[in-house]
């Protein structure tokens, strides 16, 4: 019995120094990466050497991406003579009606949703 207690305390003894050195080496590794310098190891495998690599800066994919409100959405439809309700942001049944009708004369997919491509269109009636 005392021996294997000695067997559990060596053994916990060892992971916990395991445990404090991987924590200082994420610690240290978490410091270097900045939101300005993401590197993907597979990509630049001389960074997993520790070897210096220059790398521009990450943009995320949302970053890029424009979303409208449905207010916007709205009202450039009522710009566009489309929508006659109130631009109340509910995108309802007159307004997908009113999207529809635009993608229709505009040479869209016909789908009552404001995508990039029929946004793209769209925001150029949107006067602010």
């Amino acid at each position: 019995m005392v021996m294997r207690l000695i067997m559990i305390f060596v053994l916990l003894t060892g992971l916990t120094g395991c445990l404090k050195k991987a924590v200082d080496e994420n610690a240290s590794m978490e410091s270097a990466v900045t939101e300005e310098a993401v590197v993907d190891v597979a990509q630049e495998p001389q960074a997993s050497q520790g070897k210096s690599v220059s790398v521009e800066p990450a943009v995320s994919q949302a970053a890029t991406v424009e979303k409208p409100s449905v207010q916007d959405i709205q009202q450039a439809l009522k710009n566009a003579d489309l929508y006659e309700g109130k631009i109340d942001g509910i995108l309802g049944p007159n307004t997908r009606k009113a999207i529809e009708a635009f993608q229709s004369q505009n040479g869209l997919k016909v789908d009552a949703k404001a995508g990039p491509k029929t946004w793209q269109k769209l925001k150029e009636y949107l006067v602010k």
